[in-house]
This record gives structure tokens, C-alpha cells and sequence, in this order.
């Protein structure tokens, strides 16, 4: 008797599976908005399973992804989330050691060691961002568990849909000891729960050569606990692959840093969240590079063309987002965009300037290492989440000068009681500094029930209404 796969066995990976499907159907097929889609005929050869997910999906996201200014993003992005579900149901499939990683580095070690990850967060991320009731079941069931209510929400849904079976039991977990004691609590709680290997690589506060050492010392140390444990070696030639992979990628999203520059700014807000997404995919497939170029390719096109996707009537208003972008309202963006003129610069999620981080260099085993070391080191939730506030202040002074920004907005994530400790200091740099004035709002990044979208909208339009 054949096996079910585990693209269909696990409910997570099967929703999300076939939420690709929706998508790439509904954004490759001409239409220009929800209203010119023929939802009928798209599900009248679709199975049963995709049409039941089509009524609990958010409307507002699913207009937004439709306009043609995030169609072409949206389309080759989950093409790319499509390729590699297959790939990774089929190494589970293959027998393959389950291993989870934390998102806040990039996977191209794991695949130099002919493993295929998933970053812990991301089918949450994914589905919440997607659907009405996104994964609040599983955040509800993780905290019957014991996970308390006030820690973060990114870990919880996973941890909960693994217990029931929707996703499968870790043989490894890997993380750095960033961006937090929540996620660092979380991580221990799935390693009792289900008895997984967990590697933490210990992050240092400071960014000097000494702490670097230290961390690429960490960083091998993992290599060897993986090559053991796993009985997968890693491979140079094979790293050296996915590296030149992910510095492609990287070309494109540093191309994209710099027209964020520009005024107007060329590259639509909705974006973000998926350019996260595709950095927790570096080197993964071939298809995540073709996203990367999409974005590029469609923001360099429009100064040339003297065009903007913002609405004719509206004024630029040029905002940094001085947290993390709300992932059950993934469509926030694209409304601020058309009732305000907001033009999304930057995020604290998504900041990981070329100067700093740069590319990986390929020459040697040892570069290959150093150089995913030097971005985990300064990836942007652990480079702003843990470790000296004047770090993460003047990171974004410097954002907020360089991308000429009006605004900023601080979507603060009640789990992230850091970033709230010291938001007060950092409005205050911004003003002082910058000329920047800051707004300030509660939100949480999956469980949209803390801060309702109509309450999100309402606080958010009672700021941007002073502005235009």
C-alpha cells in the first residue's frame, strides 16, 4: 500500500500547499483585480479541498494581491513556496531528519549539507497573513499547553499543529540565542514536548572581531553536532551552490534598498513581508531568485517610466516602520497606500543594510561559514532585538536620514517587550536627529484578535489624516 505524502498527511503543509495553488491561479490569470477573477471557473476543475479554503480568506488581502502593482511579486513568490513544499515533503518522505531552524538566519548551511529545513515561524506567518481565522485554534491550544499568553505568538501555532498531528514531530532544532528570551523559552518548551535535539548557537551582545570569533566558533560547533547527528556531511561544492544562490537574491534586495531611496519610492509596501519570507528561502530554489528579480525588475521600470504606484490624487508620505510589519494584516500596506499615499521604506524586520552585511564571500569553506555567520550575526531581528539599544537606535536614525523619511510607526508586538522598553528613546533619536515624528500602536504579529483590524485601521487613520 502506497504511503500519503507528506505534502497531503500534515494539514499545515497541505493548506499552505494548496494556498499556493489558489494564488498562482488567481494572479496568473489576466485578471487585474478581484472583481475581473472568475472565481467559479478558476475552482471548477480545482479539488474540493482548495475550494473550501476560498470563503475564509481574507478580502482585502486577496484585492490587494490581485492589483497589478503586487500581482507579479505574489505570482513567482509562492511558485517559489509551491517548489519548495514539494521538495521538502519529498526529503521527509525519503526518510530525512526533521529539522526546524529559527527565523532569523538563512538556511544555505543546511542545504550544504544536503538537508532540506523550514524555518520554525513561517507556515504560521504564511497561513495567518492569508486566512480569517489564520492559526488562532492553534495559538489558543498551545497556551492550554502552557505557553503563556503574554510570549510571543510566532512559535506557538506550529507547536500546537505539531502536537495534533498537522505538522510533523522535530528531530532537530536549531537556533542562535536572538532575538529573545520568548523565543528562546519556546524552543525549550518544543524540546521537551517532543523530545527534539535542540543546537543553540550562542549570539554575542557585542559586534566587535572578538565576538564574531567567538560566533563563528559557534556556528562550527553546530556543523559538527549536525554532521553527527544527521550523518549528512557538509559538502563545499554543495554550500558553494546555495551561498551564490543567496547572494543572487541579495543582489536584488539590496537593488531595491537603494530605489527605496528614491522619491517617489518605486516599490509597493505589500512586498515586505515576502521579502522576509524569501531571505528565510536564501539559496532554496531557483524560483525565490526569480521573485527577488520580479520586485526589482517591476520597481526600476517605473521611474523610467515616469510612473508611481501610489494613487495620482495622493501626496507621498515617506514611512519607517520602526518594528515588525503586522503578519494577519498583510494587506495594512497596500490600504494605507490607497487612502493615505504611504509608501513603506523600511522595517526593523526587514533591515539588513549591503554596507553592513554585504554578500558571503565563496572562495573557501571557511569564507562560506564566516560570511553566513556575519549576516545571522546581523540579521535584523537579532542585530535590533538583543543587544545595546544604541544599536538598533541609530540603525534606524541612519535608515530614516538615507530614505528621506516623513513618519515613523512603531507597530509594537506585545511579545516583544524589548523593542517597547526602549521605543520611547527611540522616537525621541528620530525627532531629534531625523525631524521624524513617530506614532505608536499595539498589535500582534499572528493573533488578530489582541488589536482588531477595525481598531488597527481606526488608530492608523487618526495618525496619517494629520499628515495629508
Amino acid at each position: 500500500m502506497a504511503t500519503e505524502s507528506s505534502l497531503t498527511r500534515y494539514e499545515y503543509i497541505r493548506k499552505l500547499d494548496a494556498t499556493c495553488d489558489l494564488v498562482i491561479a488567481s494572479t496568473g490569470s489576466g485578471a487585474k483585480s478581484a472583481a475581473e477573477l472568475d472565481v467559479p471557473a478558476l475552482l471548477q476543475n480545482a479539488p474540493e479541498y482548495h475550494a473550501s479554503l476560498v470563503p475564509d480568506m481574507y478580502p482585502e488581502t486577496f484585492e490587494a494581491v490581485m492589483k497589478p502593482k503586487n500581482s507579479g511579486a505574489y505570482f513567482t513568490h509562492f511558485v517559489a513556496v509551491k517548489k519548495y513544499l514539494s521538495d521538502l515533503a519529498r526529503k521527509w518522505d525519503e526518510g530525512q531528519p526533521v529539522l526546524y531552524y529559527e527565523g532569523d538566519m538563512s538556511p544555505e548551511i543546511f542545504l550544504g549539507m544536503d538537508l532540506m529545513p523550514l524555518a520554525y515561524e513561517m507556515p504560521a506567518l504564511f497561513l495567518a497573513a492569508t486566512y480569517v481565522h489564520g492559526v488562532e485554534e492553534e495559538i489558543d491550544a498551545a497556551e492550554a499547553m502552557g505557553m503563556p499568553a503574554h510570549a510571543c505568538s510566532a512559535q506557538k501555532p506550529v507547536t500546537a499543529a505539531i502536537a495534533k498531528g498537522m505538522m510533523p514531530k522535530p528531530d532537530i532544532l536549531v537556533k542562535t540565542s536572538v532575538p529573545c528570551d520568548s523565543g528562546n523559552m519556546a524552543y525549550q518548551v518544543v524540546k521537551e514536548l517532543f523530545g527534539a535535539e535542540l543546537i543553540v548557537m550562542d549570539a554575542p551582545y557585542y559586534h566587535n572581531k572578538r565576538a564574531f570569533t567567538y560566533f563563528v566558533d559557534e556556528w562550527k560547533r553546530m556543523i559538527e553536532v549536525m554532521e553527527r547527528k544527521t550523518g549528512h556531511t557538509l559538502d563545499e561544492d554543495r554550500l558553494r551552490k546555495h551561498v551564490e544562490m543567496g547572494n543572487r537574491q541579495l543582489e536584488y534586495i539590496y537593488g531595491l534598498q537603494k530605489m527605496r531611496r528614491c522619491v517617489p519610492n518605486p516599490d509597493p509596501g505589500m512586498h515586505r513581508g515576502l521579502d522576509l519570507a524569501s531571505v528565510l528561502m536564501a539559496g532554496i530554489n531557483e524560483q525565490i531568485i526569480d521573485y527577488n528579480r520580479t520586485c526589482y525588475e517591476e520597481a526600476r521600470t517605473r521611474p523610467e517610466e515616469g510612473k508611481s504606484f501610489l494613487p495620482e490624487d495622493k501626496k507621498e508620505i515617506r514611512t519607517l516602520w520602526t518594528w515588525g510589519f503586522t503578519g494577519h494584516m498583510l494587506y495594512l500596506a497596500d490600504w494605507l497606500e490607497e487612502e493615505f499615499g504611504m509608501s513603506y521604506l523600511e522595517c526593523a524586520l526587514t533591515n539588513m543594510p549591503e554596507d553592513l552585511v554585504g554578500y558571503v564571500d565563496t572562495s573557501s569553506m571557511d569564507s562560506m561559514i564566516e560570511g553566513l555567520a556575519w549576516r545571522t550575526l546581523n540579521y535584523p531581528m537579532g542585530r535590533s532585538s538583543m543587544g545595546f539599544a544604541d544599536t538598533y537606535i541609530n540603525d534606524l536614525v541612519k535608515v530614516a536620514k538615507s530614505y528621506k523619511a516623513d513618519v515613523a510607526v512603531f507597530s509594537g508586538h506585545v511579545a516583544c517587550k524589548h523593542s517597547w522598553a526602549i521605543s520611547k528613546m527611540l522616537s525621541d533619536a528620530l525627532l531629534d536627529d531625523a525631524g521624524v515624528p513617530s506614532f505608536k500602536w499595539e498589535t500582534d504579529i499572528l493573533d488578530a484578535r489582541f488589536t482588531p483590524h477595525a481598531a488597527a485601521k481606526q488608530q492608523l487613520s487618526e495618525f496619517f489624516k494629520t499628515l495629508v
